[in-house]
């Protein structure tokens, strides 16, 4: 925790100097310099920093529960932006407004940052209006949120403090040098001034481009013509095998603990509720999973198969559901997913996260063996390690005699194939397009600029986790490596979506009928199946309106 805590300290730095902040700082650094109170540099800081978190804890919020689109944030932060511009560039004009409305001393608020009011207000507003912008400029920041903050909020939390703590004083340090280098030159201090007046015409731009989600597309361009920053950046997160070593984390526990019991689970399939507790005296395999992941997905004709063959000799599993998309908390989705996987095993819903968090766990999917005393014997992170997992569980059994017949519907892992892409705004990657949050119309889709990028084609509408087809005939391209493709979809029952690959060959995909895939519920589906992997194949996508994406997977 301590490294990863220091290397968040070192990423917030390294944000301020990110291609898609180093435009902003003059608007930051240009609010810094009041030519009173010399706290304006510490306000403006500490307000980015404040407005970064809360923005953060609304937008998650808003997002799973109050259906607010993350573009009103975007809207409402670039018009204060754009409303500070102006009153920089005409003070006397807000004067005059003030006083017609008659609002109390309203002129002293933000005319010539005379008074400490003045500049307060004005510190606050200028740091508070610019947290939404940072808050998609950061691999590490995108991490923590997309992984760290659902399984453990506080964890989260305390990682992007330590984020913002390292990005405020980096953003302090240049503000306060910029404040000694304007206190030299008396011209550039003079509220009515050509330099003042230029900053706040940088505040009008500013404003704009976030309000309407042009920072957006600059950010998109700039991180693909100078990604070395970020490439780095993006090093620094943690892995798997960094954040937990496979011999301290995984395999056989040298000092097996109690397990946690099941909390906060808000319903069962196929199985009354149960305890750890009463099922004391048998091996118990806890599996986390949530049903669109296609690594759990991969693991699942292995966990049928042990529990066919072994569940009489005294083994059980529980398939904790933990959700990674909104529509996977239904309980009503998930009794359909575990009837298509032909689940027999109790499954029970986390959709809370509270059993996740009692085991501390960070993966999709990840296996705790416990032993007939309740102990937690053996422990794997993601697929693979099968023959391992069985021996253990024979072991523990006592079990001798024929190992376990696992079904020939396993899907593979390609090597080289393209990486799990999400398509909604929080952890978009790859997007040629320009994605924003909201509704818009991408024009004509374009064929993506290598592999593993996409682009859009049409009217979209994007949030946080997903993008929804906002007519017939929306498109998207992707450029994939590998020899399978599929996709996390939901829409209205009975629409359609066509695959159409380059060179006229047949998609292949379990879920396509000729060329077009019938929605019959919020699920992955196999769209193609190619004869053999390939290094790049461009898949055209054809939507029926109502159709929502929300993240590719390959094999």
């Amino acid at each position: 925790m301590l490294v990863t805590a220091l290397l968040s300290l070192l990423a917030g730095v390294l944000t301020v100097l990110a291609p898609c902040v180093l435009p902003f700082l003059p608007v930051i650094v240009g609010g810094s310099l009041g030519h009173g109170s010399r706290r304006r540099p510490y306000l403006i800081a500490g307000s980015l920093v404040v407005s970064l978190l809360l923005f953060t804890l609304l937008l998650k919020a808003s997002t799973a529960f109050l259906n607010i689109d993350p573009k009103v944030w975007a809207i409402g932060s670039g018009s204060l932006v754009v409303l500070l511009g102006l009153v920089m560039l005409f003070p006397g004009v807000w004067a005059r407004i003030a006083a017609a409305v008659k609002l109390d001393n309203a002129h002293q608020l933000l005319d010539k940052a005379r008074g400490h009011r003045s500049e307060t207000l004005g510190a606050v507003l200028t740091g508070a209006a610019l947290g939404p912008v940072f808050s998609s400029c950061s691999p590490t920041y995108a991490w923590v949120i997309a992984t760290v903050l659902p399984a453990s909020p506080s964890v989260g939390m305390f990682y992007l403090g330590v984020y913002c703590i390292g990005m405020a004083g980096a953003l302090l340090a240049i503000s306060l040098l910029g404040r000694r280098l304007i206190d030299r030159l008396g011209w550039a201090a003079n509220p009515r001034g050509w330099f003042q007046r230029v900053v706040a015409v940088l505040f009008i731009i500013v404003g704009v481009f976030v309000a309407t989600g042009w920072d957006k597309q600059f950010q998109a361009w700039a991180v693909d013509k100078f990604p070395s920053l970020v490439a780095f950046e993006e090093g620094l997160i943690p892995s798997a095998e960094q954040a937990i070593p496979r011999q301290a984390g995984e395999g056989e526990l040298p000092n097996p603990t109690p397990a946690p019991e099941l909390q906060g689970i808000t319903a069962w399939v196929g199985s009354d509720p149960l305890t750890l507790a009463e099922l004391r005296g048998k091996v118990v395999l806890v599996d986390f999973w949530t049903y669109s992941c296609i690594n759990c997905v991969r693991t699942q004709p292995y966990l049928n198969a042990w529990y066919d063959r072994y569940h009489d000799a005294g083994f059980e599993i529980i398939g904790v559901h933990a959700p990674e998309f909104a529509f996977e908390k239904v309980p009503e989705n998930v009794a359909k997913a575990v009837a298509d996987a032909r689940i027999k095993y109790p499954v029970a819903l986390d959709n809370d996260f509270a059993t996740w968090r009692a085991y501390n766990n960070r993966y999709w999917p990840a296996k705790y063996l416990i032993d007939a005393e309740g102990r937690v014997r053996w422990v794997h992170f993601g697929e693979g390690h099968y023959d391992e997992a069985e021996a253990k569980i024979r072991e523990l059994l006592g079990e001798g005699g024929d190992k376990a017949v696992v079904s020939d519907e396993t899907l593979q892992h390609t090597p080289g194939q393209s990486p799990e892409t999400y398509l909604g705004t929080d952890r978009a990657a790859g997007d040629d397009s320009g994605l924003r949050g909201g509704d818009h119309d991408y024009g004509a889709a374009t064929d993506p600029r290598e592999t593993s990028h996409w682009t859009l084609g049409g009217p979209w509408s994007a949030d946080g986790e997903s993008i929804t087809a906002l007519s017939d005939g929306a498109q998207l391209r992707y450029r994939f490596s590998g020899q399978e493709m599929y996709l996390v979809m939901d829409g209205p029952a009975g629409a359609r979506v066509r695959v159409e690959v380059e060179g006229g060959i047949a998609p292949g995909g379990a879920d396509v009928i000729g060329e077009e895939v019938t929605i019959d519920g919020a699920r992955m589906y196999r769209l193609v199946r190619l004869p053999e992997a390939t290094g790049g194949t461009t898949v055209t996508l054809t939507f029926d309106e109502g159709v929502r994406a929300n993240a590719f997977t390959f094999g």
